[in-house]
């Protein structure tokens, strides 16, 4: 390389184009074919033998794979791939070759063979461990498998940001005690340490983020129990009340609550319960209490 052509690359007067270079797979397994394969419905059957040759050295290894790739490279040089991915590691044939197929019937612009494919390759992009699990008395085991495989089938027909999965967090906001993920990821490890919420107390199935300010609120005294309360036009009388819970603002977050919540579990004369809080300590951080609703039992 001479100096001028150094000088321009180093000017940004001159194109330097760097190619990126794929990492290798864990393992791979290939096919050639002696005449085109013009038949898409031949590619299931070409995938099934790729499937089985991966699956023997996977088994070899004492791994699973978590994500594939098939490609199929046509006589003109263009190569159409197709992937999926396990929500735990699987070298299961029936498993694999099933997601694939799912994959092939989801596709929006179908496999055009061309003048036909000439060879096929099936990479295992990700691999890890994977143990064997013996199968309890009450087949636990493939009960488990059962519900992977059911995720990884919704996960390829919608997406993996439409399949989600519940996780507990580290924290006492109820806003905030529950994230989602996608449920491929598998079951990931929550940051709760022994958790903070106790079982004993109940939360709503019916969750409202941002409560609901609620009206007309009548209480013994300020920072007492509630007796009545308006919601959406409609007055409701409190029969029984348990609480406070207090929830203290998690002060060293940028986005927590500015106050502290005294929560109440209430039911009205109807049976119909709600989880209502006051927003503030009387005296202290408030002047005026401020109730809202934050769900609904069942």
């Amino acid at each position: 390389m001479d100096l001028v052509t150094k000088l321009q690359r180093i000017k940004g007067e001159e194109d330097r184009r760097i190619s990126p270079l794929r990492a290798p797979p864990a393992c791979r397994s290939d096919r050639q074919f002696a005449e085109p394969l013009l038949q898409v419905e031949a590619l299931t059957e070409v995938l099934r033998l790729l499937i089985e040759d991966v699956s023997q050295i996977l088994e070899a290894r004492g791994e699973g794979g978590r994500r594939f790739e098939a490609s199929f490279f046509r006589t003109d040089g263009e190569v159409r791939r197709l992937s999926i991915e396990t929500g735990s590691p699987s070298r299961s044939p029936q498993l694999l070759i099933r997601l694939f197929r799912e994959r092939l019937d989801t596709l929006a612009d179908p496999i055009d063979p061309g003048f036909g494919f000439d060879a096929a390759r099936l990479s295992v992009l990700r691999s890890e461990p994977l143990l064997l699990v013996q199968p309890g008395l009450e087949r636990n085991a493939e009960d488990g498998e059962s519900l992977s495989g059911l995720v990884d089938r919704l996960t390829i027909r919608f997406g993996r940001e439409n399949v989600l999965r519940f996780r507990r967090e580290n924290t006492h906001a109820p806003q905030r005690a529950v994230s989602v993920f996608p449920a491929q990821d598998g079951v990931q490890k929550s940051t709760e340490q022994g958790g903070l919420i106790d079982s004993q107390l109940s939360r709503p199935l019916k969750f409202f983020e941002p409560a609901e300010r609620l009206d007309l609120v009548i209480a013994d005294t300020p920072d007492g129990i509630p007796r009545a309360f308006k919601w959406r036009r409609l007055h409701y009388k409190v029969r029984c009340a348990e609480g406070p819970e207090r929830i203290s603002p998690e002060w060293w977050r940028a986005d927590a609550a500015s106050a502290t919540h005294d929560y109440y579990r209430v039911e009205d004369e109807d049976g119909r319960r709600f989880w209502i809080f006051r927003a503030g300590l009387w005296n202290r951080e408030t002047a005026e209490a401020e109730w809202y609703l934050r769900g609904l039992f069942a």
